[in-house]
């Protein structure tokens, strides 16, 4: 009776039942509701398997707008389906939610997938094994490889992570008396969390670190405080902590790399700049993938990235490795003080998930220096979440993704409503021009 029922499912699921034979026709409406989930579920794996790895780096990769809307309707349905689940379990699912990134976060810290893929490499077919058995590789074998690993507890492990689907196992239902006994390889997925260039090791082990850590305090006592989780963990903010914790900056830069797919390719897919030979200001660009991958789009352009002077050395040294040191300049800037008057050249100011690591007092700053330093006529894109719109999917994650911004720089996601208002509230008089864009993120647009 707590559920909430899905009438237009059920007429349909159970007329036709109805009138086949009085067995068929005492199937609860539950059921019914359960096999029309079934399909849709089908029909997204269908989908998602078929539709064009958007992950990639070009814009081409991107799913048509009918794909990517179809896609989130029957996304849609599965979040309704939630309601569908026994309240004790869907509260035990939650609880437990947490076993899942602790195997994926053990297995990426032990350097699992990268002993999987040095191990099966060295397994030829011409030395007897099959091409099934070349790609499969024994877990005691990887807890030899490592050293000093309890091979039972590893294998159980590796085990589940093929049940997230991290790991092809054999035998593949897992039923062997010793689970030593079972050999592993690599899903795409789990080759992502490889220690690679642009693979998310990196983005698993800061999720289940430092970002965990803040997350957590921040449930205990930003509650109580009102500051940041992360101040509560680590005694002081985010990115003032990681200046001086230089490992853990390098990683936060390759977190921020391994999404570059996940944010620049959807962006690119749907943006242009204000003219063919605009000046393109990347703010708060880091090491200035975006800035490349526009200045590598549009090649008549020409831009700057400007980040805290820490990063700057690092910015140029990208952009000259991707042959655009002739056409893509790094400048130190601080976004809370002055910008650096260099960029008064700009034709359009790009803020690509910058707003969101901001109290609306800074993000108010930082828009308003931007004015000061921008020429008449010049353009403001914001790249950002926007909570409350887009598919069910986004929405709930949106709630979600807040609560990190909070727990790890006292930021939090904006409606549409609040992000007009702090643009209002930094002597902006435009309009916000919303546009949707092929994942959870909005191009925002306001005229200088």
């Amino acid at each position: 009776q707590d559920r909430a029922p899905l009438p237009h499912l059920a007429v349909s699921c159970a007329s036709p039942f109805e009138a086949a034979s009085p067995i068929v026709a005492l199937m609860s409406l539950r059921s019914c509701i359960s096999l029309a989930v079934l399909l849709a579920a089908v029909a997204v794996g269908y989908l998602l398997a078929t539709m064009p790895q958007w992950q990639g780096d070009s814009a081409d990769d991107l799913p048509s707008w009918p794909m990517y809307t179809l896609g989130g309707m029957m996304g849609d349905v599965l979040v309704q389906s939630r309601t569908l689940l026994p309240p004790r379990f869907h509260v035990a699912m939650l609880s437990t939610a947490y076993w899942q990134s602790e195997v994926l976060y053990t297995l990426a810290r032990l350097g699992i997938f990268d002993a999987i893929e040095a191990a099966t490499s060295s397994i030829s077919i011409a030395e007897g094994g099959t091409s099934a058995e070349s790609g499969l590789t024994s877990c005691t074998v990887i807890a030899e490889r490592l050293g000093e690993l309890n091979a039972d507890i590893l294998c159980r492990y590796m085990r589940a992570g093929a049940g997230l689907g991290l790991l092809i196992m054999a035998p593949d239902d897992g039923r062997v008396q010793n689970p030593t006994e079972l050999r592993f390889g690599l899903t795409a997925a789990g080759s992502l969390l490889r220690a690679v260039p642009g693979g998310m090791r990196d983005f698993a082990l800061y999720m289940n670190e430092e970002s965990r850590d803040a997350f957590r305090s921040a449930g205990t006592s930003s509650v109580l405080s009102g500051r940041s989780g992360f101040v509560e963990a680590f005694g002081e903010e985010h990115f003032a902590w990681h200046e001086h914790h230089s490992e853990m900056q390098r990683r936060f830069d390759a977190v921020m790399t391994s999404l570059t797919p996940v944010h620049v390719t959807p962006l690119l897919g749907d943006w242009k700049p204000p003219a063919a030979n605009s000046t393109v200001c990347d703010i708060g660009g880091g090491q200035g993938h975006l800035l490349a991958k526009i200045l590598q789009q549009f090649p008549e352009t020409r831009g700057w990235v400007a980040d805290q002077s820490s990063v700057v050395n690092r910015s140029s040294a990208f952009l000259k490795s991707r042959g655009l040191g002739d056409r893509g300049t790094a400048v130190a800037a601080d976004l809370l003080a002055p910008m650096p008057q260099e960029l008064v050249a700009c034709d359009v100011f790009v803020l690509k998930l910058i707003l969101h690591d901001w109290a609306d007092a800074q993000a108010v700053a930082i828009l308003r220096n931007i004015a000061r330093i921008a020429r008449t006529g010049a353009r403001l894109d914001i790249v950002d979440r926007v909570l409350g719109e887009g598919s069910a999917i986004e929405v709930n994650d949106g709630w979600l993704q807040d609560l990190h911004m909070h727990a790890n720089h006292g930021a939090r996601e904006r409606t549409l409503a609040e992000f007009q208002d702090v643009v209002r509230r930094a002597g902006l008089q435009s309009e916000v021009q919303p546009t949707r864009l092929r994942s959870a993120m909005w191009l925002l647009q306001i005229g200088l």
